[in-house]
C-alpha cells in the first residue's frame, strides 16, 4: 500500500471524495458537450413535463437511431416525480436539473459497487479510492451521457462474468450460473439498444462467457444449448421489450406496421462517411494518442500499460496475495479479460473516424481493476499521487465547473425573467436569442409548451454565427401585437463584434460567471478576466436598435 496512503485513512479518503461527487453533481454546472442533455433529459421532458423541447437528428421519429428506454429510466421517471411534487404547477427549471443529476449520480454508484467486487478484499478501499477520485466520475459519470450508462453496463457485465468463473470454480459445474448468465443476457442487451458501440467493450466479455458455457457443458452440444436456452430467451424478451417501446414512441399510432429496430438505424446513419463528417472526422489514432491518456490521466495509464506487458511476460508479474489455487485462478482469467477490454473498446472504436473522449469512459472502472488487480500501483510513490491528483482536479474543475459554465444558470435566470415568481405567468412575450454558447438545453429554461405554441416565448440559437445575423433577429417581425422584450444571452467577449452604436443598444441585466469558451480564450483574455469569464444576459432595446440601423 502507498505510504502516501496508509489504510487507516482509505475509509475517510473514499467519504470524502463522495462528498465531492455529490457537490459536482448538483453544482458543478460545466457543460461538457450537448449530447449530454440532448441525448436524454431533453428526449422525455416534454412528454413527461409538458415542456418545450427541441430534438436532435437520434431522435427523427421516422429513422429514429436511439432507444427511448434508457432515457426514460434514468431521467424520465425522475421527472415523473418531479411533475408529481409540482402538483399541476409548472416545474423549476433548478429542480428538473437536479432531477436528473441525482439520478445520475445515484446510478454513479453502481460503479462503486462493480469496482468493489471486482477487486481483492485486502484492495478494495484502495480501488475505491482510485476510482472515486478520478475526474470522470466528478463530471461525465453524473451527467445524462448515454455514454454513462453504457460504463455502467460495461461494469456489471464484467462484474458478471467473474461471478460466473467463481461459482463455476466453487460447484458443482453443471448447476451454476444459469441465474447470472440470464441476468448477463439482460445487461447485454440493454447495452447494445443504449450505444451499440457496447459491443466493442463487451467483446471479451462474451469470449470468455462462451469459454466458460463449453466448459459448463463439458463441450456436449445438447447440455450447451440446455445451459444457454433460458439466456437466449431473456435476452429475446428483452430485445422485443426495446423494440416495442420504440415503436410505440416513435411509430404509434401513424405507422401501427412499422417496427424500430434503433441500433440497427444507428449503425447503418454512421456507416455513412456523410453523416460522420457533419459531427466531425479525426484520425484514427486520436483515441489511443489522445482521448485514452485524456480519460485514464498519465498516471494510470502508465500502470494500465505496465500491467499489460506483465501480462505479455508473466515472469515479471506481481505475485498474488494469499489466494488459494483456484482464486489465483480466477484472478488471472480476469486480468486478461480486463486487458482486452481495454484493448478491444480502444481499437474498434477507432475504426470509426469520429472520435471524442466520452466514447471511453466505459474503460475506466476496467483499467482500475486491472491495475489495483496486478499490486503494482498499491506501492506507488509521490510522483504517481501528485500527477495523479493535479490532473484529475484540473480536469474536473475545467470540464465540471468552467467549460461553457454559463450556459446552465443562465437558462434558470432568463426563466425567472419570463415568469413571474409569484403567479408564474408570463406577463409579455419573450424573443430569448442564444449566441456563440454550445446549444441551450430547452428543457432547463422550462417553458411550457402551451406558451411556446401561442409564441409568448420564441427562443432562437445562433450558435456561432455573424453578428449581422444576430442583429436581424432582434428585428425579426412579431407574430403577435402584444408588448415583445428580447433578452441576448452571450459571452461578453462577443459583444466586440457588434459595431459600437448597436452595442450600446444591448443593456446587461444579469451575468453568469464562471464561463469559459474554449474555443475564444484569447478573446476572453483581452478583455480581462472578469469579462473574459463571464456570460451576459443582455436586454436590447428595440427602439435604439432602429434608430442606430437606420442611420
Amino acid at each position: 500500500m502507498s505510504k502516501l496512503l496508509s489504510s487507516r485513512k482509505l475509509p475517510a479518503v473514499y467519504l470524502s471524495l463522495v462528498f465531492m461527487r455529490i457537490g459536482f453533481a448538483l453544482f458543478g454546472t460545466g457543460y461538457i458537450h450537448p449530447d449530454e442533455y440532448f441525448q436524454n433529459g431533453e428526449a422525455v421532458a416534454g412528454q413527461t413535463l409538458d415542456l418545450h423541447t427541441w430534438s436532435t437528428w437520434e431522435w427523427d421519429p421516422f429513422f429514429p437511431c436511439r432507444s427511448i428506454v434508457p432515457a426514460w429510466v434514468t431521467t424520465g421517471i425522475p421527472f415523473k416525480m418531479v411533475e408529481a411534487l409540482s402538483r399541476g404547477g409548472p416545474p423549476s427549471p433548478r429542480a428538473v436539473f437536479a432531477a436528473e443529476r441525482l439520478s445520475l449520480l445515484s446510478l454513479s454508484f453502481l460503479l462503486d459497487y462493480a469496482i468493489y467486487h471486482l477487486i481483492h478484499p485486502s484492495s478494495r478501499p484502495f480501488a475505491l479510492v482510485l476510482l472515486g477520485s478520478s475526474y470522470v466520475m466528478h463530471t461525465y459519470q453524473v451527467r445524462p451521457f448515454s455514454n454513462s450508462i453504457e460504463s455502467i453496463l460495461v461494469a456489471l457485465s464484467l462484474l458478471l462474468l467473474r461471478k460466473l468463473l467463481l461459482d463455476e470454480s466453487t460447484r458443482t459445474p453443471t448447476k451454476t450460473g444459469s441465474g447470472s448468465l440470464a441476468l448477463l443476457a439482460f445487461v447485454t442487451v440493454s447495452g447494445l439498444f443504449t450505444r451499440i458501440t457496447f459491443v466493442a467493450f463487451f467483446l471479451p466479455v462474451f469470449l470468455e462467457v462462451l469459454k466458460w458455457s463449453l466448459r459448463q457443458s463439458r463441450f456436449s452440444l445438447g447440455s450447451w444449448v440446455q445451459l444457454v436456452v433460458p439466456s437466449v430467451l431473456v435476452a429475446t424478451l428483452t430485445g422485443l421489450g426495446f423494440v416495442c417501446a420504440d415503436t410505440y414512441y416513435f411509430a404509434y399510432p401513424q405507422r401501427i406496421a412499422s417496427f424500430e429496430l434503433t441500433p440497427l438505424n444507428f449503425l447503418r446513419y454512421n456507416l455513412l462517411p456523410s453523416n460522420l463528417a457533419e459531427h466531425g472526422l479525426h484520425p484514427r489514432w486520436l483515441h489511443l494518442v489522445v482521448n485514452l491518456p485524456m480519460i485514464a490521466t498519465p498516471g494510470l495509464l502508465f500502470y494500465v500499460f505496465w500491467t499489460e506487458w506483465d501480462q505479455l511476460y508473466p515472469r515479471t508479474a506481481e505475485k498474488s496475495r494469499g489466494e488459494d489455487k483456484v482464486k489465483r485462478g480466477v484472478l488471472e482469467t480476469m486480468q486478461k479479460a480486463l486487458v482486452w477490454v481495454r484493448w478491444s473498446g480502444t481499437t474498434l472504436l477507432s475504426v470509426q473516424p469520429h472520435q471524442e473522449p466520452r466514447f471511453l469512459i466505459p474503460l475506466i472502472t476496467p483499467m482500475v481493476a486491472l491495475v489495483v488487480g496486478n499490486g503494482r500501483i498499491l506501492r506507488a510513490g509521490k510522483l504517481f499521487w501528485s500527477t495523479w491528483i493535479v490532473s484529475n482536479l484540473t480536469l474536473a474543475v475545467l470540464f465540471g465547473v468552467l467549460h461553457q459554465g454559463g450556459v446552465v444558470p443562465s437558462l434558470f435566470r432568463v426563466h425567472d425573467l419570463v415568469y413571474d415568481s409569484a403567479t408564474g405567468v408570463i406577463t409579455q412575450d419573450y424573443r430569448i436569442i442564444y449566441w456563440k454558447t454550445y446549444m441551450p438545453p430547452r428543457h432547463l429554461l422550462a417553458v411550457r409548451q402551451s406558451d411556446y405554441a401561442s409564441k409568448a416565448v420564441e427562443i432562437l440559437d445562433f450558435a456561432g454565427a455573424p453578428s449581422d445575423n444576430v442583429i436581424g433577429g432582434f428585428q425579426r417581425p412579431h407574430p403577435t401585437s402584444r408588448s415583445l422584450s428580447t433578452l441576448l444571452v452571450a459571452p461578453f467577449h462577443s459583444m466586440g463584434d457588434f459595431e459600437k452604436a448597436a452595442r450600446a443598444c444591448l443593456n446587461e441585466r444579469d451575468r453568469v460567471i464562471p464561463h469559459l469558451d474554449l474555443d475564444h480564450i484569447g478573446e476572453a483574455v483581452k478583455i480581462g478576466w472578469r469579462d473574459g469569464l463571464s456570460l451576459g444576459i443582455f436586454e436590447v432595446d428595440e427602439a435604439c436598435l432602429n434608430d442606430t440601423v437606420s442611420a
